[in-house]
């Protein structure tokens, strides 16, 4: 089968695996290339972490999906994240309705559950024309690029997480970032499921007034990959602390160079201060502390970004193309953008 397998980076040769069909007179199979390969691209994922398919017959949604489902059969519709979220088909969502402007961090997907996934894949329908890349990250090199001091605190100390949900009567409140309700999350606006729901997933939940909804979760900050037992960073920090955000901002305006990402930094950076000074850390949208209530340290939260951004990977989509991202070790996010671009995901059950 005529296909070539190389490695795209834009400063590392140890970057995104590109499986690629060469002939372009006629659409290759990928359902038939996955069927035929399948042990040697598990492998593959494995090692590298993510896989990039690019020049197949995928035109559709539905290509994508089946395409997926060749790839693990057992993809699952259920999502506690917070990106907010459109239905495409069965097992396929738009991979985030949040503004263009609104970068999404590295993140390893739903790490603050009991049973993330442990497979996602991401198709590209319709490319930007600028900006917008889904940037990976390898997170067990993270693991090993944080300083001592930073590892060992987070390897003793933990992290909790701390989220905060309006519920179904702020429905057309006007939110600068979109975040989603508490019934938009859990799909229903039944209290009990949705305490049954916590429950499975291992989440503490506590009704506060204003029909408003807390959530909170503890976990170790690093796993050992269930298959190499290499040491990961497996947790939201870099998403959720709530100095977070502006150091996204100052490392994206660094990168694109654009008057919109710095007039966004100067703008977070202000909130963030803001922020700090108006509101309980527990009263954020979200947040991480260490287990004990602790804060984690703006510097600890500067440091592991930075690291972050050492092996981020980055590559521009194209109509077609489909990742595929090993979420117990392989990180992804999103970069602001204008214009059009219709990016979709779908994800593997852990459990």
């Amino acid at each position: 089968m005529p296909i070539v397998t190389r490695l795209l980076s834009e400063k590392r040769t140890d970057g995104v695996l590109v499986i690629e069909a060469t002939e372009k007179a006629e659409k290759l199979s990928l359902m038939d290339y996955i069927h035929q390969n399948k042990n040697t691209l598990e492998q593959l994922n494995i090692k590298h972490g993510a896989l990039l398919f690019r020049g197949f017959d995928v035109e559709t949604a539905q290509n994508f999906e089946d395409a997926a489902r060749e790839l693990d059969e057992e993809l699952k519709n259920n999502y506690l994240g917070t990106s907010p979220r459109n239905s495409i088909t069965k097992y396929t969502f738009s991979a985030s309705e949040l503004p263009d402007f609104y970068p999404i961090p590295q993140h390893c997907e739903m790490s603050f559950l009991k049973y993330p996934p442990r497979k996602l894949f991401f198709y590209c329908h319709l490319a930007p024309l600028a900006n917008g890349e889904t940037p990976v990250c390898d997170f067990r090199k993270v693991y090993k690029g944080l300083n001592k001091e930073v590892r060992d605190a987070f390897e003793k100390n933990g992290v909790k997480t701390i989220r905060n949900y309006d519920g179904p009567d702020a429905k057309g409140k006007f939110d600068l970032w979109k975040l989603k309700r508490w019934d938009e999350m859990f799909l229903t606006t039944d209290k009990a499921k949705v305490e049954e729901s916590c429950r499975t997933n291992g989440i503490e939940f506590e009704w506060l007034p204003g029909d408003k909804l807390r959530l909170f979760n503890e976990q170790d900050s690093f796993i050992k990959h269930p298959v190499t037992g290499e040491g990961v960073w497996f947790n939201h920090t870099q998403v959720f602390h709530r100095d977070a955000a502006a150091l996204e901002y100052s490392h994206i305006a660094k990168r694109q160079k654009l008057a919109g990402s710095y007039f966004y930094s100067a703008v977070t950076s202000f909130l963030t201060f803001t922020k700090r000074l108006t509101m309980k850390a527990s009263d954020l949208g979200t947040h991480t502390v260490f287990k004990d209530g602790s804060e984690i340290p703006r510097e600890y939260v500067a440091h592991l970004e930075d690291v972050i951004w050492d092996n981020m990977q980055f590559f521009n989509w194209q109509k077609g193309d489909i990742l595929a991202i090993d979420n117990f070790s392989t990180s992804h996010g999103r970069m602001p953008y204008r214009g059009p671009r219709e990016i979709y995901v779908c994800w593997a059950a852990n459990a």
